[in-house]
């Protein structure tokens, strides 16, 4: 169940990276992974915050769920705001960047840089372990201890 929250960054970049997989079509087998996801994610503009805030106070909260549980899933949470960061950076490049070869590299590098976190957290998350990546671990642990404290 925790792998499932992987896919929210995953959702977001693939709909922002359409280019990058028309370009390289070796990598359309990629976008079928979201494609159950997507529907759901997209179902209300309201969406993504009621399934952010459904994980946080449902899963993140509750001490009777293994804390290496919890960890996966605010992960998936974590990797999604770094996604989104990536979007809100891709949005507000000048026109004049946006049409030019470097948004294509921008497009290629979002693309394998969520990927290959989204491969990586899932292996850990199947083994069970926990995936340190640096500076989002540490704000995962951070929002964990804080909402353990807050259910106290």
């Amino acid at each position: 169940m925790c792998a499932i929250l992987y896919m929210l960054p995953w959702v977001d970049v693939t709909e922002k990276t359409v280019y990058f997989v028309e370009r390289f079509p070796a990598f359309v087998w990629t976008e079928y992974f979201s494609e159950p996801f997507e529907h759901w994610y997209n179902i209300h503009e309201y969406a993504p915050l009621f399934i952010f805030f459904a994980t946080y106070l449902g899963i993140v909260r509750n001490k009777k769920i293994p804390h290496v549980a919890r960890y996966h899933v605010m992960m998936g949470v974590m990797l999604d705001i770094v996604a989104m960061i990536l979007i809100v950076t891709e949005e507000n490049l000048p026109t004049g960047v946006l049409w030019t070869p470097w948004s294509d590299l921008f497009y290629a590098l979002m693309f394998w840089f969520i990927f290959l976190l989204v491969i990586y957290c899932l292996f850990f998350c199947f083994l069970g372990w926990y995936c340190e990546i640096p500076l989002i671990s540490e704000g995962v642990y951070l929002q964990i201890e804080q909402a353990e404290q807050l259910g106290q």
